[in-house]
């Protein structure tokens, strides 16, 4: 369904914009989170529109773009193929469950996670994560018609990749997976015994990738031809949101954050203080490179990590606990830079030009000086934004906020934006 469009996006513009737009070069395939290892999201282009849609269901899902449509899911089930120009819907599907994990696309074939983010108990496994219907769902990114369906043992909710032509997915009751990315027939199932949350796999090179989970509370590398453990780095048993950060890398390292109590705590609890601490480990053979306490802050219901991004020599991230966005120096983990926002930062950012533009959950979008943190632009769009991460297509930013609205917005507009 379409609202009229606000103020700021008013029809006059949108047309004059759409007359300037040339043809993009066709969109590669979107085989893991955030397009690339850095999760760095952001295709070029000239694209440059004004529009949003709403839905009846908050967006935890990261969309993608390809081919001019943009693709993603919402909490209630429901998955949207829109127009990047015009905002029109191309095709819409429903779903049994939430589609909280990032879609991804692999020759022709479009993958979606289904699972809720609810917990349960299972005989013999203790807790995990999905109670409704989990799967993963392969379908035909023209059409949305099903070609196949994998179920799983727990939640959907972690976003699968394509490592050497393997579909791989760590899902909510700590099994991995590998699938025909084509069929989805099954290649091999590994029990981590650590669970996936709202984390994603992370292409390591070669057939190898690195997943995160809970309650065993570790990151582990593992080859995609069988399921094999490389290595496995353990995290401290008090920690939490282990399994909520989708990890970046820079080729070396890999970086993500979690939870720890807070000095004079004993836990991690909904509504408590915590301490922030984001972390580097090497890709080589596991070892930690540095772990750093970044801040102290009350931890959310859901959703305890923020989501990196790994460019050059830094890796930025927000905060899940505080309303904040840091800089941190990728070899030392030393904080660059903290610049104040108006709400938590759990969404990942992207980086352009030398620009961080990303939300908040208060329903500001930012544009951060990437070098040093100053404010560029500031946007209220009253639209809060949780960990549906951005999109840059061209000179537009794509993003779904947990109200249900989906916003197409040219960067130059938040760039621009001074509601201080």
């Amino acid at each position: 369904m379409r609202l009229p469009l606000r103020p700021w996006c008013a029809l006059p513009l949108v047309l004059l914009l759409l007359a300037a737009v040339r043809p993009n070069a066709p969109s590669p395939d979107w085989t893991q989170f955030r397009l690339d290892r850095g999760n760095n999201a952001r295709v070029p282009g000239t694209l440059e529109v004004s529009w949003q849609v709403r839905t009846n269901g908050g967006f935890s899902s990261s969309p993608i773009v390809h081919d001019g449509r943009v693709y993603v899911g919402n909490n209630t089930g429901d998955f949207y193929a829109i127009d990047a120009r015009t905002g029109t819907l191309a095709w819409t599907r429903h779903f049994s469950a939430s589609l909280m994990a990032a879609p991804i696309l692999y020759r022709n074939t479009l993958v979606i996670g289904e699972g809720n983010q609810e917990g349960y108990t299972t005989s013999g496994r203790g807790m995990a994560v999905g109670s409704g219907e989990n799967a993963l769902i392969g379908v035909d990114p023209q059409t949305g018609r099903q070609r196949w369906r994998y179920a799983l043992a727990g939640t959907g909710m972690p976003t699968s990749a394509v490592i050497a032509g393997t579909l791989v997915q760590h899902d909510g009751a700590g099994i991995v997976h590998g699938l025909d990315p084509q069929s989805g027939a099954p290649r091999f199932s590994r029990d981590l015994g650590g669970i996936a949350s709202m984390s994603a796999v992370l292409p390591a090179g070669g057939d190898r990738f690195v997943t995160v989970g809970l309650n065993k509370n570790a990151m582990w590398e593992l080859r995609a031809s069988d399921g094999a453990v490389v290595w496995e780095h353990d995290f401290d048993t008090a920690a939490s949101g282990v399994g909520d950060c989708p990890p970046a890398s820079d080729g070396e390292r890999a970086f993500c954050d979690y939870l720890l109590p807070a000095p004079g705590f004993h836990g991690v609890d909904a509504g408590g203080p915590a301490e922030m601490h984001a972390y580097a480990v090497a890709l080589a053979d596991g070892s930690g490179v540095w772990d750093t306490a970044v801040e102290i802050g009350t931890v959310p219901m859901w959703n305890e990590a923020a989501i990196p991004l790994a460019a050059g020599d830094t890796v930025y991230l927000g905060s899940a606990i505080a309303s904040a966005m840091h800089a941190l120096d990728a070899a030392t983990g030393r904080v660059r830079w903290q610049t104040a926002v108006r709400g938590a930062v759990k969404g990942g950012p992207v980086l352009d030009d030398g620009v961080l533009y990303f939300g908040d959950l208060a329903g500001y979008l930012w544009a951060l000086d990437a070098e040093d943190g100053h404010v560029i632009g500031v946007k209220n769009v009253h639209v809060p934004f949780n960990v549906g991460s951005p999109v840059i297509f061209g000179q537009t930013l794509f993003i779904g906020g947990k109200d249900g609205t989906f916003l197409a917005i040219p960067l130059a507009k938040i760039r621009s934006g001074r509601d201080r």
